[in-house]
């Protein structure tokens, strides 16, 4: 049976046969030669290229706005706002900054959460209660992990809704690959008034609010400090980083499990497994797909060159499958040991809010497992998002038994 071509629409209903024809390639392989786009698939190569200093987060302007030269000037305020970034910076700037912030993720500081995240779910599910039935996507998995990083970040629960709907925005055009003039244009409307959101919040008593706003308005003090649009830049990113990857993590938990009965029986019997139970689906169903870097010097992987310019891909979700690291890796096995995967990264870019988000995975499919033991799935099969570089679920329908 021939396999889906890569990030073609059927590829992304099910990438996984289209990943062990890659992961059975060569360690490097051309993937759009127009556009210069390459890919690692092996484990042992995407862990290699993670560290290797030739390979950068800062992306040119070709590669944010995939646009002709004379288009180029339109789309001038997303290009400079996602080189605030963090996450598209490189040492030594990447590294001063990521120190900072790392303050706001402590253990102490994410474990003071744990009372607020377990009321936030607790309310949802209590709403799901009522009803009887749900959505698992719309009613958890989104609403869970954008009010605690809103929390966090200050903004206000009126503002919640309207921040989900610009970052879904953001992320059609931030997870494809082929990203066009019109994606980015709509990019580029949804981070400014994100922008916008953040510049109130911030000026209606922002320092007040502590936490990791307070600490971020801080960075800009001094002649070194952040300027206020990187300061309004890293606030976007962490709300955008904040809630995208954990929502499509929650969601693909349940939808494994549901699909796994033995795997569900066992964490209701010994909740103790949940912690395991959610890694694996990080190995199994990655919420993030892959990374992309740029080459800054020429690359040779097994004989195969990589040139100067070039964006490659470390495709960790097919790493997640190379049965070179995990044995049987098409099995979803919630005892496996040594599961050394990449869903957060691999190298000095490793997710910032890691902690929070296995915090809110775990409170969340605890209780969910807990309050409804019956729980089951309701219509036809769920979903995923047409997005290449995330992959979740547009619904996850279940009744609570």
């Amino acid at each position: 049976m021939p396999t889906a071509p890569l990030f073609s629409p059927a590829f992304t209903e099910n990438p996984y046969p289209t990943y062990r024809h890659h992961l059975d390639g060569p360690a490097v392989q051309l993937l759009d030669a127009s556009r210069g786009h390459w890919g690692v698939f092996r484990h042992v190569h995407c862990s290699t290229m993670f560290r290797d200093p030739r390979l950068s987060s800062v992306r040119p302007a070709s590669a944010i706005v995939n646009a002709p030269d004379s288009q180029m000037p339109e789309f001038e305020d997303l290009i400079t706002h996602m080189r605030h970034w963090l996450l598209l910076r490189d040492p030594p700037t990447h590294s001063t900054l990521r120190r900072a912030l790392n303050k706001g993720f402590t253990p102490a500081v994410i474990g003071g959460l744990r009372p607020r995240v377990e009321a936030i779910v607790a309310q949802l599910l209590d709403r799901m209660e009522e009803r009887g039935s749900a959505d698992i996507v719309r009613d958890l998995a989104y609403p869970l992990p954008v009010r605690a990083i809103s929390d966090l970040l200050g903004v206000p629960e009126s503002e919640h809704d309207r921040c989900v709907e610009l970052t879904n925005v953001v992320s059609v055009w931030f997870a494809s690959i082929a990203r066009t003039p019109e994606t980015a244009r709509s990019a580029q409307g949804a981070l400014l008034e994100l922008v916008e959101i953040f510049k109130s919040v911030i000026a209606n008593g922002g320092r007040d609010r502590g936490g990791l706003l307070g600490l971020l308005i801080d960075l800009t003090v001094g002649e070194a400090g952040l300027s206020h649009e990187e300061l309004y830049a890293q606030c976007v990113m962490l709300l955008f980083g904040g809630h995208e990857t954990t929502r499509h993590w929650i969601g693909n938990s349940v939808h494994t499990l549901l699909n796994n009965p033995e795997a569900l029986d066992a964490i209701r019997m010994s909740p103790d497994l949940i912690r395991a139970a959610m890694e694996e689906v990080l190995r199994y169903e990655s919420p993030v797909q892959m990374f992309g870097r740029g080459v800054t010097a020429d690359i040779e992987l097994d004989g195969v060159r990589v040139p100067k310019g070039s964006t490659l891909l470390l495709v960790i979700a097919a790493a997640h499958r190379d049965d070179e690291q995990f044995p049987d890796p098409d099995r979803f096995d919630i005892h496996r040991s040594h599961n050394r995967h990449f869903a957060f990264g691999g190298d000095a870019h490793v997710c910032l809010g890691s902690t929070l988000a296995r915090l809110e995975g775990h409170i969340a499919l605890r209780e969910l497992t807990r309050r409804f033991p019956r729980l089951q799935p309701d219509g036809p099969s769920a979903q995923w998002s047409s997005l290449v570089g995330f992959r979740g679920l547009r619904e996850l329908r279940v009744t609570l038994g």
